[in-house]
């Protein structure tokens, strides 16, 4: 996957970066054989990060494919984590990660989210939305009703190879792709109950802190 910032920026901040502890590293060689699309170490670091910081008592994560993204979110979190894979195949693999490596805070569920997310019960502290991108604006309007009052949500992949931001970079191959996540962008962007930002790390990180109450 291409990265939205020049390789040696992107060099000198892995290098100063902690590195991914050995059973993430496992579950990257199995996505690398696989040619599953992984978050990059950086987008890993910021999600730890958000974490330490925000202190969530759940998490629900949108595309757990193997569980890379899945335990970066869990190093060090003790609270209930609740991911959803699509594919039985990733999630089986994902699940033998979970057991093998002795997480018991982590809940797996197969299927499609959007038929799944509403039938979840109780809120979420933080969310992180790396499934499907034509459905980041469907993701997003369910996400608001499981969000908890100052709950985070955080969206990977909204710059999307630089084609979201820069025409230049448009591929037609693309271009259901990339009007959903411009949408999912401006959504986000211009929601009064959402405080937004856009990281340029990976292939862009969008942050939002939900805010209800705002009018």
């Amino acid at each position: 996957m291409s990265n939205v910032v020049q390789d040696w920026i992107i060099d000198y901040l892995r290098d100063k970066q902690a590195l991914a502890n050995e059973d993430i590293q496992q579950v990257k060689q199995l996505a690398n054989e696989r040619n599953i699309p992984i978050i990059e170490p950086d987008v890993g670091n910021l999600l730890q990060v958000l974490i330490k910081l925000h202190q969530p008592d759940r998490i629900l994560e949108l595309g757990t494919a193997v569980g890379y993204s899945t335990l970066w979110l869990a190093e060090d979190y003790s609270g209930e984590i609740v991911t959803i894979e699509l594919k039985e195949k990733e999630a089986q693999a994902a699940s033998n990660f979970f057991t093998s490596f002795g997480y018991d805070n982590i809940e797996l569920l197969t299927g499609d989210a959007l038929e799944i997310m509403p039938t979840l019960e109780g809120s979420f502290d933080f969310i992180f939305l790396d499934a499907a991108k034509g459905q980041y604006p469907n993701f997003l309007e369910i996400s608001k009703k499981l969000l908890a009052e100052g709950g985070l949500l955080v969206a990977d992949d909204v710059l999307f190879k630089g084609m979201i931001a820069d025409d230049r970079f448009y591929h037609p191959r693309y271009n259901t792709l990339t009007k959903r996540l411009r949408e999912y962008v401006d959504t986000i962007m211009n929601d009064h109950e959402l405080n937004s930002t856009i990281i340029p790390l990976g292939d862009g990180v969008a942050v939002s802190s939900y805010n209800k109450e705002v009018k």
